[in-house]
């Protein structure tokens, strides 16, 4: 359990990945793949090409209109919010500490909807595609902060992976909490 207090100390600003750190997404690729059957020979036929045709179906509308609409249901019928980390978000609204959600898939209040979580809660909910790069990346996690008019320094970026959200973190020189 996280002392949410102590995390916060000095803190003036919270960034929050979603997908894996708001809910605990175990599971939800096995769900999507028996729901999705149909497209493994095109998850074969990528694997093969490296991830270009990924990066091809994910600009498509299949993406935007089959993928994740149901990746949203399947989460808001199987997935619950961490219990962790609503607390520091609601000690982070009770401090008055500007939020930021940050993903790197869109569909983002979609998923805070289904979740429970009301956008409202957060200054600015953004995803990679709308900022043109995926994590880890300086550039979008500055553009982040900027709408969040927030200083690296007293930012505390919250995440499952160290590999992109950790990462990022460190790129712009903030703080980083692993759920």
């Amino acid at each position: 359990m996280i002392d949410v207090k102590h995390v916060l100390n000095g803190v003036r600003s919270v960034v929050l990945d979603l997908d894996g750190t708001l809910y605990d997404k175990r599971g939800l690729a096995r769900r999507m793949l028996l729901r999705l059957w149909w497209c493994l020979p095109l998850l074969t036929i990528d694997r093969m090409a490296r991830g270009r045709c990924w990066r091809w179906l994910v600009g498509t509308s299949w993406y935007r209109r089959v993928y994740m609409p149901l990746m949203v249901s399947l989460i808001g019928r199987t997935c619950k919010p961490r219990s962790e980390v609503l607390a520091l978000v609601e000690e982070c609204r009770k401090r008055q500490i500007p939020m930021a959600v940050y993903s790197d898939y869109p569909f983002v209040r979609e998923k805070l909807q289904v979740l429970g979580i009301s956008d409202s809660l957060f200054a600015v909910c953004i995803d990679s595609p709308a900022l043109g790069r995926k994590k880890p990346s300086r550039e979008a996690a500055e553009r982040v902060l900027e709408m969040l008019r927030a200083n690296p320094e007293t930012t505390l970026f919250v995440g499952d992976r160290d590999d992109t959200d950790g990462e990022t973190a460190r790129l712009v020189g903030a703080h980083f909490l692993k759920i």
